[in-house]
């Protein structure tokens, strides 16, 4: 949805977007799947991983996809991901109970509290705030600041939100947020709208990095699936060690979530 002309990625986005909110319903689709159901091709060993609550990861360039991604949202995923070369893929499982996807919608509205979250940066040593300043902007053309909105009553079936995040590597960055909700899932997929700089220089061109994260209230848990990719020169990859990045930024995010779920 993000490589084929401006015109034809909005057109396929808004494809993979009806066929995830219009597709047929399952019998007891409106039930609480288990972690089985949602991951029914995930080996033993994965599983163990990720039930553990280490979470599984698979990061490099040009991996494959791991066929770990969620049952009846392979198309999705796969058609905003494959493209690009460095590729980070992850499944955690969190244990709870009251997880719907109201409270989960109404946890990533707050999009302020990603300031401050901390992650361990190996050169200082210590951890630090990856995001140093977050907040909802007007839109791609208008960046003025905007508050988090009220909780909501509903989750609206789409949405698309404009993200200001002050990087601790990257300097101020831009996202696109595309929500997309029904009655078993949230995915929300980041789209960088402005090329992402490290020490002035773009090392990631607009459209180039995309992140979707996708949460599923399941039986007693939520799962969190996530992928995400960055098309970066292998000139900047030498600098950068580009997945443990990404890798870096989808925990703090999913951190962000559990944190507004009131789960940690």
């Amino acid at each position: 949805m993000f490589f084929l002309g401006k015109n034809r990625r909005a057109g396929v986005f808004c494809c993979v977007l009806w066929i995830f909110i219009m597709a047929p319903a399952e019998s007891g689709f409106g039930q609480s799947r288990s972690f089985n159901d949602v991951f029914p091709e995930l080996d033993e060993a994965k599983k163990q991983i990720v039930l553990s609550g280490d979470g599984f990861v698979a990061a490099g360039k040009g991996i494959p996809l791991q066929r770990i991604v969620p049952a009846g949202y392979e198309l999705a995923v796969q058609q905003a991901i494959l493209k690009n070369a460095y590729i980070t893929e992850s499944v955690a499982f969190i244990p709870s109970k009251k997880t719907t996807i109201l409270t989960i919608y109404n946890a990533i509205q707050n999009v302020r509290d990603l300031k401050g979250m901390l992650y361990h940066s190996a050169t200082k040593a210590a951890d630090v705030p990856l995001f140093e300043d977050a907040t909802r902007i007007k839109s791609d053309k208008d960046t003025s600041a905007l508050p988090d909105p009220p909780q909501a009553a509903v989750a609206p079936s789409a949405e698309t939100w404009y993200v200001r995040l002050k990087d601790a590597n990257f300097g101020n960055s831009y996202y696109r947020v595309d929500i997309a909700a029904n009655s078993r899932a949230i995915v929300c997929t980041l789209t960088n709208f402005r090329d992402l700089s490290f020490l002035f220089v773009p090392v990631i061109k607009k459209e180039n990095f995309i992140a979707q994260i996708y949460l599923e209230p399941v039986v007693n848990g939520l799962v969190i699936y996530s992928v995400a990719s960055a098309d970066v020169s292998d000139f900047f990859a030498s600098k950068i060690h580009v997945p443990s990045a990404v890798q870096k930024r989808l925990e703090v995010i999913k951190r962000w979530v559990i944190g507004g779920l009131g789960a940690e």
